[in-house]
Parts: C-alpha cells; sequence; structure tokens
C-alpha cells in the first residue's frame, strides 16, 4: 500500500510541474484526518469598537478601518495606541499590515495609496491615476516596502517603488490564456507572490513577478498568505492549504463568526469577529 508520504511527494511532483492550467484530477489535495482539539480558536479580546476592514500584524497588534473612515491600531492588551484620518482621498478600503513599520492604506475610489509608519504617521502617498495606471483594482505591500498592483490595462502583475517607477512586472497575462483575469488580492510572504482571481484561480508568481502557474482553487476573493501557508474564509470554517507539503486543513470558525450579520476577517494567526458593537479578537490556539 503506498503511505501518505508517498502519495503527497507524487502529487507534488504531478501539481508543481504542471503549466498554467492545472487538471481537476490532479487537485486531489491530501487533508488531515481530522480535526484535533489543538484545531480551534480562543478568544484574545472583546475591543469595544466597530470596524469595517481589520487586520492584525505578526506582533499581535489589532488595525481597522471605522465607520467613521478612520484607521486605528489597538496593542495586543487592547489599547488605542494611535490613529489616523483622511477624509480627503474618500472610503479608505483595506490595510495591509504584513510591514508593521510601513503600514499600507488603500483608498479604491481615488485610486490612491498611503504608507504610514508604525505609529500611523504618513511617510508618504502615491496616487496610481497620476502614476499611469488608470485601472488597478487592488494593491499590497511587498516584502521589501514596495508595492504590488495588477494593471488591468496591460494585464500584469508590476512591482513599483513607492513612487510608481516599475521594479519588475510578469507578462502580459492576457497573453497566456483567452479570458480575461479579474485579480481581487495580492499577498507576499517575501518568497512568492500570489494572486487571486475568483472565477480563474490562484495565480503564482515569483518575487520579480515571473509568472510560474495557477492553482485553479476557485470562489477565493480574499487570503492570507504567510510561510507557505495560503490562507481563507469559508462559510464554517478557516482553510488552509499548505503550498509546500501539499495538504489542507481546515479548522472550525468559533460560534459567534456565524451569527447572522456578523463580519469576519482573517489574518496571519488571528481571526476577527465583528459582532455589534464589539470586535473578537481570536488567536489560534
Amino acid at each position: 500500500m503506498t503511505s501518505v508520504k508517498q502519495q503527497a511527494k507524487k502529487h507534488r511532483s504531478l501539481f508543481w510541474g504542471s503549466g498554467f492550467w492545472v487538471p481537476a484530477l490532479l487537485l486531489l489535495r491530501l487533508s488531515l484526518a481530522a480535526q484535533s482539539d489543538a484545531d480551534t480558536f480562543l478568544l484574545q479580546q472583546n475591543l469595544p469598537v466597530q470596524a469595517r476592514f481589520a487586520t492584525a500584524d505578526n506582533l499581535g497588534n489589532t488595525y481597522l478601518i471605522t465607520p467613521q473612515n478612520a484607521v486605528e491600531k489597538y496593542a495586543p492588551d487592547g489599547r488605542l495606541l494611535t490613529r489616523y484620518t483622511n477624509n480627503r482621498l474618500g472610503r479608505a478600503a483595506m490595510l495591509d499590515v504584513a510591514n508593521p513599520l510601513k503600514v499600507l492604506v488603500w483608498y479604491a475610489d481615488f485610486r490612491t495609496v498611503v504608507f504610514l509608519d508604525r505609529s500611523l504617521t504618513v511617510l508618504g502617498e502615491i496616487n496610481l491615476f497620476s502614476a499611469g495606471y488608470p485601472e488597478v483594482r487592488t494593491v499590497a505591500a511587498a516584502a521589501d516596502g514596495n508595492l504590488w498592483l495588477y494593471d488591468e490595462v496591460a494585464f500584469q502583475l508590476k512591482k513599483t517603488t513607492p513612487e510608481g517607477a516599475v521594479l519588475f512586472e510578469s507578462p502580459a497575462l492576457n497573453l497566456l490564456q483567452s479570458e480575461r483575469i479579474a485579480v481581487t488580492t495580492i499577498r507576499d510572504d517575501g518568497t512568492q507572490v500570489l494572486a487571486s482571481d475568483p472565477d480563474r484561480g490562484v495565480l503564482c508568481f515569483d518575487v520579480y513577478g515571473q509568472f510560474q502557474r495557477i492553482l485553479p482553487w476557485k470562489g477565493i476573493s480574499t487570503f492570507v498568505l504567510v510561510q507557505n501557508r495560503l490562507e481563507y474564509l469559508g462559510e464554517h470554517a478557516l482553510h488552509i492549504e499548505h503550498l509546500q507539503a501539499f495538504f489542507s486543513q481546515e479548522i472550525r470558525l468559533p460560534v459567534s463568526a456565524k451569527v447572522e450579520g456578523a463580519q469576519v476577517w482573517a489574518a496571519p494567526g488571528r481571526l476577527l469577529v465583528q459582532n455589534g458593537a464589539v470586535l473578537e479578537v481570536w488567536a489560534r490556539k
């Protein structure tokens, strides 16, 4: 009988050696046999705040965008550390705190990125329309302090400086496949860059923007990428794809995350749940 280890080796070889589209037959992902008691979340704190977006950094700090459009940072013990507000750029859509020393704030309506330091003081700002990128749906912080964006006019993933100068770019992806790619999330963990298109799958690039392959896991609009793990929220669980070991894992969501009207966000090692006037911060056990 073939061992699990031998099967994993076989599937990894078939998977990583494939081209742009990977046949579904090769996606027989090995799952953990059962969810142990260790695979769960523990409530760390209840913050008496409301958020329309929330995330956490690798130091345990929590960041959120309030309904009043302010960006706030909370310490692991729940103390409000600092706040940033900018109402001239419209609605803040997303925060990327992969580098807590250089927080990225994305103002999608005005195609503007603002970089903040650890105290949420402005480091710089770039308007992508003015920089020559009129159609950008999403951006991400690069591990080295630069910026990733998907240029929907050129069909290219691009890495730019904070001022907009191109450092690296992918081939035009419309030349690789006929259907339009619509990237909704980009993430860089320092060793690879992933970009999701819910209708196509997850596109993989190296740190120089060169296209590698596509993982045909559809329906993923947002995700977390950390230490070769792609993590995304499902209806009842946090799904974890171990990209090197090539197996899947699920961690059940706490009951409060399933309450009608609750908002849930995944972050590295954290789960953030907005229930009414309380933001719950859950840590992975």
